[in-house]
């Protein structure tokens, strides 16, 4: 069975540190896995989390679209008056961006 998925597998040759290196080395052999397994799994892991990352930017993005957003400026005034005799009421979004 392994040898038909290094069959399919693609070879990607990456440069890692001694260090990481060796607690890939030790976490193998802790979880008695092939280093790349781990490697394998540490990748999908991080692109998954990409993944989400990007989708939640994109739906602050269509949010920010759809009702707009407080620029730079109204929000630093509004902050500096904090604390003032003349304190600014909370600003409201000032900024649209149509899809």
């Amino acid at each position: 069975m392994k040898d038909a998925m290094l069959m399919s597998a693609n070879l990607v040759k990456v440069d890692v540190s001694e260090k990481v290196m060796s607690r890939l080395s030790s976490s193998a052999r802790a979880s008695r896995r092939d280093e790349s397994e781990l490697v394998e799994e540490a990748i999908a892991e991080y692109l998954d989390r990409q993944d989400m990352e990007l989708a939640a930017v994109e739906q602050g993005m269509l949010a920010a679209a759809d009702s707009g957003v407080i620029s730079h400026q109204a929000m630093k005034a509004w902050l500096l008056s904090w604390g003032t005799d003349n304190e600014l009421p909370p600003p409201e979004p000032d900024i649209v961006r149509r899809r």
